[in-house]
């Protein structure tokens, strides 16, 4: 599973909208999106405000991501 899928499960499973984690994690929707969907990578930094938005910690989403 790519980083962007395990982002992607999480998110559903909690309910939020790309709109709502974009803003939780204080990055633009589309930039987001193409996260999501594999076109930007995703430094240390961008990982962890992401995992906060999705109230997990970093090892548990590349964990699931099997990076």
């Amino acid at each position: 599973m790519a980083f962007g899928s395990a982002v992607r499960e999480r998110r559903l499973a909690l309910g939020l909208s790309r709109e709502a984690l974009a803003h939780e994690a204080g990055i633009y929707r589309s930039y987001m999106s193409s996260v999501k969907r594999g076109c930007q990578s995703v430094g240390l930094v961008l990982a962890a405000q992401i995992a906060q938005a999705l109230d997990v910690t970093p090892a548990e989403l590349v964990a699931k991501a099997r990076l």
